[in-house]
């Protein structure tokens, strides 16, 4: 959250190097929703965490490489509220009952903003075992996600 905040306090430049911050950290969340994951397979808001975690390491990249001062608070406020549904998730964790609750209730305004930032991703795709996200591949997660039709 701290570095979405100050993402959000930038003005004057393209934080690049923020973003790219952010989706190390985020990785690390993955990495460990995932593996927690592993041990509980059917729980949701383990898997959630992990697909959304994953998600905000795709944007964060693609943020970093767009440098597109314009767009900054649209990847802010779309980071911000997804960071959020994690804390949820994550407060949530031990009642499975209510993580899949949490997990359904948030899929309209995210898949609205997913749409809308994946449209205004432009570029060339990505290496192959790149940790950067190209358009396809963020798109390919929103419907992991359950987010596109």
């Amino acid at each position: 959250m701290k570095i979405i905040d100050e993402v959000e306090n930038t003005t004057d430049h393209f934080p690049s190097e923020l973003f790219q911050e952010f989706a190390g950290r985020i990785d690390r969340i993955m990495g460990a929703a995932k593996t927690i994951s592993m041990t509980a397979p059917d729980h949701e808001g383990l898997k959630r965490i992990g697909k959304l975690s994953e998600l905000c390491k795709a944007v964060g990249y693609k943020a970093s490489e767009q440098k597109a001062i314009e767009l900054l608070p649209i990847f802010a406020a779309f980071l911000n509220d997804t960071i959020e549904i994690i804390h949820e998730l994550m407060a949530a964790i031990e009642d499975e009952q209510k993580s899949s609750q949490i997990a359904g209730n948030f899929s309209g305004v995210l898949q609205k903003r997913l749409e809308w930032l994946s449209s205004r991703i432009t570029g060339s795709g990505t290496a192959p075992g790149s940790a950067k996200a190209s358009e396809a591949e963020l798109k390919a997660l929103a419907k992991r996600l359950g987010l596109s039709t």
